[in-house]
């Protein structure tokens, strides 16, 4: 592990310790006991509580002990108070040979990796290391969520762009090999929700039948909305935590058009022949992995090795046409390539 997996880690045990288990209340509570037990052991003739309240009263006559007890831990507890940014440190790479296989696949002399970028909350202690720690760059929350998005409507986005470029990767790398792919279900889901919006559905609905009719395209969803759009209530059958709901809904003025005031996308699922099976932790997120899956399971299906025997890294979302999009956060990216001393780096047009 390197210096900047280290710190991550601890930061992430010490605000999950700090959390759940009340650290600093535990330490106290142990030292209240060692302290009593003191009194209790060099004092016999005293009484006991006698002696604990002389013991205290000295305790604050002191003021550098009570400087030195209680200093180091106000410092620890504000370095992590919550910060309104998200905080990247450093990137890395992740060996995609290893997160993904096919049955039958041949050898790889090289290796194909995805770069990726370590980014968390913000605290304070990370936020004062942004100044310091070349590798360590800070933005303001409200500059990557959607208009005052909640954070698990943006985790469960972000989600969603990981297991979609997925299947987009899925879907280009078989056509491009001449192996056959076919869709197996496709799902509109609710992904935001404007602050405006005057309706009940909720980030992860599933999109099932407008005013009863059923949903299976864009241009059906579009075309339902227009055809109601003079009633008063809109009635949208969701699926939600694996029940059937019937929302009611209400469109808005947005753009000189009435509108749900609401982002759907459509996840669409393909099964393949052979199957591709993925091993990712599920820590990953956003879609900036697509072009490099794409390469990764092409590879599996041909004879040829593309890596020629060289280490090739990159990033990139990619679309079901096959069409590489621009991604966030380069400058991390490529000092994480060059640590792991890449031969060949693929990155899109727009960040070149």
């Amino acid at each position: 592990l390197d210096f900047v997996n280290i710190f991550t880690i601890s930061i992430k045990i010490v605000q999950i310790i700090v959390k759940e288990y009340n650290l600093f209340f535990i330490f106290h509570l142990i030292s209240c006991y060692n302290y009593i037990g003191e009194i209790i052991m060099k004092n016999e003739k005293k009484s006991k509580i006698q002696n604990l309240k002389e013991r205290i009263i000295n305790f604050f006559k002191n003021p550098k002990e009570v400087v030195s007890f209680f200093l180091p831990i106000v410092i620890t507890i504000s370095l992590l108070i919550p910060v309104p940014y998200y905080v990247k440190m450093g990137g890395g790479t992740i060996n995609l040979n290893d997160e993904i296989s096919i049955e039958g696949e041949k050898e790889e002399k090289g290796s194909l990796e995805a770069l990726y970028v370590r980014e968390a909350k913000g605290i304070v202690l990370t936020y004062l290391l942004s100044y310091i720690v070349p590798s360590f760059e800070k933005e303001k929350i409200e500059n990557t969520v959607i208009n005052e998005e909640d954070e698990d409507a943006y985790n469960y986005r972000e989600r969603l762009y990981f297991t979609t470029s997925l299947d987009s990767a899925t879907k280009v790398a078989f056509e491009k090999a001449g192996k056959e792919v076919k869709i197996s279900s496709s799902r509109f889901l609710v992904i935001y929700i404007d602050k405006s919006s005057k309706t009940n559905l909720e980030v992860g609905d599933e999109i099932l039948k407008i005013e009863g009719e059923k949903v299976d395209s864009y241009d059906k969803m579009a075309s339902l909305i227009s055809k109601n759009q003079n009633k008063k209530q809109i009635k949208i059958t969701v699926k939600r935590d694996d029940k059937e709901i019937e929302t009611s809904n209400q469109l808005i003025n947005m753009d000189n058009e009435k509108k749900l005031g609401v982002v759907i996308s459509n996840e669409i699922k393909y099964t393949s022949d052979p199957k591709v099976d993925f091993a990712f932790n599920g820590r990953q997120a956003g879609p900036s992995g697509g072009l490099m899956i794409a390469l990764t399971i092409y590879n599996k299906l041909t004879d040829e090795d593309i890596t020629k025997g060289k280490k090739v890294v990159g990033t990139g979302t990619i679309d079901t046409l096959g069409n590489v999009g621009e991604i966030g956060g380069i400058k991390h990216k490529l000092m994480a390539a060059d640590s792991k001393n890449a031969d060949i780096v693929f990155v899109p047009k727009e960040n070149y």
